[in-house]
């Protein structure tokens, strides 16, 4: 759970200002009603792919609902807020091929762990 919920609250700010209510939000990013309001009271807390939907839904980038990937808590891992910055100006086309990557080695790593 998210105590300051910042994303949230800037999150339900967009879509009322968009004149979205949060069944059309999920509609239009594909993902559970429940996802959309459970993001906005700060109960949950989006993986990457679920966030990259509502995002899109609404035309936005992260630094748009108060997320800037330069800032984000990473222990100052400057391979991950890289990554971070990358997926965010990412093509849906390049997107698709990164995830392509990810669930490769996600498949790898089960192999290796069943071993």
């Amino acid at each position: 759970m998210n105590k300051d919920n910042t994303f949230g609250k800037k999150l339900k700010q967009i879509r009322i200002s968009k004149g979205f209510s949060q069944a059309k939000l999920a509609e239009m990013a594909d993902v559970h009603e429940k996802h959309i309001s459970k993001i906005e009271t700060g109960r949950f807390n989006p993986n990457f792919e679920t966030l990259n939907k509502i995002l899109t839904a609404l035309d936005l980038k992260l630094e748009d609902v108060c997320i800037d990937s330069k800032k984000v808590s990473t222990n100052d891992n400057p391979f991950y807020i890289k990554s971070l910055q990358i997926l965010n100006n990412a093509t849906e086309q390049e997107l698709e091929f990164y995830y392509s990557i990810l669930r490769q080695c996600q498949k790898s790593v089960v192999v290796l762990r069943d071993v």
